[in-house]
């Protein structure tokens, strides 16, 4: 049987609220996330505890039980699991009482709520602060778009061009002049994959610039160090600025077979 976990803990930094801009000593936790995981990685895990059960078994059979969850919602159903609900919902506001449906603003969609078994796991978890404080003055990635795919799910080209928008994210060195850095990190032990040396674009809400060629298949974090604050002024030291995103080339690095025979 699988390990029970009693207790989990999750580390968290504080970062500025820049909702409020009469109080200056208000915080917001941000979790420090590990990896992203995949169903692959949750497979393995599991048969790792349940050896009588191979990967692929694992894996196809929640193809499955996904695929016949969205059919069943879609078809109107609410679909409960171990971990979540699922609800069909339609959003906005109708005017009268003839149930005129308004394309622009009443759209179909799915609320998915945490189930009590998740909840009574979550409950188990204790946060702790990490020592950090992100004094950002506002400054954050927002969003990193895959040109060459149109993509924004993390999903990224080796030799393609990397469309990075946000606030005060111009990348400039200590002086002024030159480049701070931007770096692509590996995920697993934080060495750095790329440093990009030449940006097509530099500006406060906006960086573009082309990845090079021979990143492998892997998961990566985009770190941006600027001296950059304003038009007219610059820090007195660096901040950087990690995208919250993770960065994926290919299937990210999961593969690897399993030769125990299948179980019938």
């Amino acid at each position: 049987m699988a390990d029970t976990k009693t207790n989990y803990v999750w580390s968290f930094d504080l970062s500025e609220y820049t909702m409020t801009k009469d109080v200056k000593e208000d915080y917001t936790a941000v979790v420090q996330s590990k990896k992203s995981l995949t169903i692959d990685d949750v497979a393995r895990a599991i048969s790792a505890e349940r050896t009588e059960y191979r990967v692929d078994t694992i894996k196809n059979i929640n193809t499955l039980v996904d695929e016949k969850i969205r059919q069943l919602v879609c078809d109107g159903y609410t679909v409960v699991t171990g971990s979540a609900q699922y609800a069909p919902s339609v959003t906005g506001l109708f005017i009268g009482d003839k149930g005129v449906v308004d394309p622009a603003v009443n759209k179909c969609e799915v609320n998915i709520t945490p189930s009590q078994a998740m909840r009574a796991e979550v409950a188990k978890v204790t946060a702790k602060f990490s020592g950090n404080v992100r004094s950002m003055g506002g400054a954050r990635i927002s969003l990193v778009k895959d040109v060459t795919t149109g993509k924004t799910n993390g999903t990224i080209t080796p030799g393609g061009m990397l469309d990075v928008t946000g606030t005060k994210i111009r990348c400039t060195g200590a002086d002024g002049t030159g480049l701070g850095s931007v770096k692509l990190l590996k995920l697993s032990d934080q060495t750095v994959a790329a440093s990009i040396t030449q940006l097509g674009i530099n500006d406060p809400s906006r960086l573009m610039f082309t990845l090079p060629t021979g990143i492998t298949d892997g998961e990566y974090q985009l770190v941006v160090e600027t001296w950059f604050s304003s038009a007219s002024t610059l820090l007195k030291q660096s901040r950087t600025l990690v995208y919250p995103l993770t960065l994926k080339v290919g299937n990210g690095g999961s593969g690897g077979g399993d030769d125990r025979p299948e179980i019938e």
